[in-house]
């Protein structure tokens, strides 16, 4: 409904300066011609009757006059159509996965700031026994990232929010790490304590840790 009104609005708008422009640029063509500055004096209060004449020139085939008013009213309704196809926002329809080239290109790759992930490398299970917290049951093998390109962001305005299940890997994959290499003060909402079990003895070492 938003669109339908901007449109008619947009139609209106380029109606109304069509006109505009094409009783001035026929009175002025008038005037031009003829040395009489009653057309243009009638703009002030009434600019209908300039329509009649241009009217009557038209019936009676006397095109000098309307050839100019007509292009200056043909460019009095372009001109904000074409200004609101100029000015509209751009369509972010080129959303990819990065490759390595492009995560180089965005600096990505210089270790600094807050950690974000990896690139590249596979994923490969090691041996070591361990009782999954989810399920309580006993397994031999824990997937491990190998290989691959550490990626980091940095920037005064930098910020992250990460959504995920329970032990879905947020802490260990961002948290912690992010926990251990920071050098300046850190502030975590740390409900089971995971964290600071992970990081306090670390972090202990060149701050003080609450």
């Amino acid at each position: 409904m938003e669109k339908i009104a901007g449109g008619i609005f947009l139609a209106l708008m380029a109606v109304a300066l069509g006109a505009l422009l094409f009783v001035v640029a026929y009175a002025a063509t008038d005037w031009y011609s003829t040395g009489s500055h009653f057309l243009f004096d009638s703009l002030n209060a009434d600019p209908r009757p300039v329509f009649g004449y241009a009217w009557t020139d038209l019936k009676a085939g006397r095109f000098a006059k309307l050839q100019y008013a007509g292009a200056a009213a043909l460019f009095g309704f372009v001109l904000p159509l074409a200004s609101a196809f100029l000015m509209r926002s751009p369509k972010r329809n080129d959303a990819k996965f990065m490759s390595m080239a492009d995560i180089r290109r965005a600096g990505l790759l210089k270790p600094r700031g807050i950690f974000i992930g990896r690139a590249g490398g596979r994923l490969v299970n090691v041996f070591a026994p361990h009782r999954d917290r989810r399920t309580g049951k006993l397994r031999l093998t824990r997937p491990r990232v190998r290989g691959g390109k550490k990626l980091w962001i940095d920037g005064d305005d930098v910020g992250g929010f990460v959504i995920g299940p329970p032990r879905s890997g947020k802490g260990a994959a961002l948290i912690i790490p992010n926990a251990l290499m920071w050098p300046h003060s850190l502030v975590v909402l740390d409900l089971r304590g995971e964290t600071y079990e992970a990081t306090a003895g670390h972090r202990a070492t060149f701050s003080q840790v609450v």
